[in-house]
């Protein structure tokens, strides 16, 4: 074979011509093997190539050609083809009356199965021309029923929105564009106004307005102003004027008294008494409350009600008492720091650095703020740390 090998070296393997330059070298790509173009004539699908054809060989061309026929032939005789045929050729016999004699007990159940599915695989009924044609006629009516009108979408897709339907709706008014002056609607809107005021008023329906503000009426003397004396109008132009202003009068005294306590009640508390005004407290309205001893006393009773409020938290800060300056400088000379450590304290307070407002002396003269100071003291502290107010040191020239 090494022999032959060397000598085929350079020649067709079919036809042993030597390649030359006019007798070129081709490859069989079915078995690899080196031919001339004299030997590969013939075209056909390699297994290696896939379907597409190629020029083979004569020898791969003759595998290529009975490949199918060996295939065919090996299913014939294949074990599992021969069993299914034997078994078709003995169910055969069965069915024509047989009842599966001769079978064994597998290939019974076999059969048996096999005849379930083709029982299963045949339609149970058929139905007739009549019933197809009536089933098609029920499926025509039911595509021609009339399609929806706009009218019946837009009040079915308002449903489906929550809204009113468009045809349940009221229909808008027209309104045409007013032509009067505006004097004109003026004049018509006061008398509207007028007429309706006059059917609320209480009293006989067949009682005027006009008629019961005539000025130009009589009077309750029975005299007409136009026919008074002009001296009779002037005193009493200036007797409404005298009441209106000891009317005024007593309402800004009033206030002031209100305030006052409350500067008084803000002095107590700690807090700075400027800042306190008449809006932080509900005063009474002149028309719902009349009595200015009742009014007094509703604001008097509000603020002893926060005061007891403040008590009842453990806020002992002691107010300033005019009274006694004497024994308050010295029992304050005592805790207060010497002149020159004054100089040096910051009016802020110890925690927060907000404008210090009293001056603790159980914690050693330290300053505070009303929020701090709370918040800093439990209720034992509260009852045994005495308090002062703290002003602010005035700085000398």
């Amino acid at each position: 074979r090494g022999g032959r090998r060397r000598a085929m070296a350079g020649r067709c393997y079919g036809c042993a011509a030597r390649f030359t330059l006019f007798r070129k070298e081709c490859g069989c790509p079915g078995c690899g093997r080196a031919f001339c173009a004299g030997c590969l004539r013939s075209s056909a699908a390699a297994a290696r190539c896939g379907d597409a054809p190629q020029k083979l060989c004569q020898d791969c061309l003759d595998v290529s050609s009975l490949k199918p026929l060996f295939s065919a032939v090996s299913c014939l005789f294949h074990p599992f083809h021969r069993r299914v045929a034997a078994f078709e050729a003995a169910v055969k016999p069965c069915q024509a009356g047989s009842g599966y004699q001769g079978l064994s007990k597998e290939d019974r159940a076999i059969a048996e199965r096999l005849e379930r599915l083709r029982e299963e695989r045949k339609p149970k009924s058929i139905p007739s021309e009549a019933e197809i044609e009536a089933r098609l006629a029920a499926l025509k009516e039911g595509c021609q029923r009339p399609a929806p009108s706009i009218q019946e979408m837009e009040d079915r897709l308002a449903v489906l929105q929550g809204r009113v339907p468009p045809s349940q709706a009221p229909r808008a008014v027209h309104q045409p564009p007013d032509s009067r002056s505006l004097t004109q609607q003026t004049d018509d809107l006061l008398t509207q106004l007028t007429e309706e005021v006059a059917i609320d008023e209480p009293g006989p329906p067949t009682a005027n307005r006009q008629t019961l503000n005539d000025l130009s009426r009589e009077s309750e003397g029975g005299l007409c102003p136009a026919r008074l004396d002009p001296k009779q109008l002037e005193e009493e132009k200036n007797k409404l004027l005298a009441e209106a202003a000891s009317e005024l009068r007593e309402e800004n005294t009033r206030q002031e008294k209100i305030l006052q306590v409350a500067k008084r009640l803000a002095a107590l508390r700690g807090q700075d008494p400027e800042k306190v005004t008449l809006e932080n407290y509900n005063l009474p309205d002149s028309d719902e409350e009349v009595d200015e001893e009742k009014a007094i006393q509703r604001v008097l009773k509000q603020l002893a009600e926060e005061a007891a409020l403040d008590e009842a938290s453990g806020f002992n800060i002691p107010p300033d008492q005019k009274t006694q300056p004497g024994s308050l400088q010295a029992s304050v000379a005592v805790a207060l720091p010497t002149s020159d450590e004054s100089d040096e304290e910051l009016p802020w307070c110890c925690i927060c650095n907000e404008d210090a407002t009293l001056r603790c002396h159980g914690c050693d003269g330290d300053l505070y703020c009303q929020r701090c100071f709370r918040e800093g003291h439990d209720e034992f502290d509260l009852k045994d740390h005495h308090t002062s107010r703290y002003h602010l040191p005035r700085k000398q020239k």
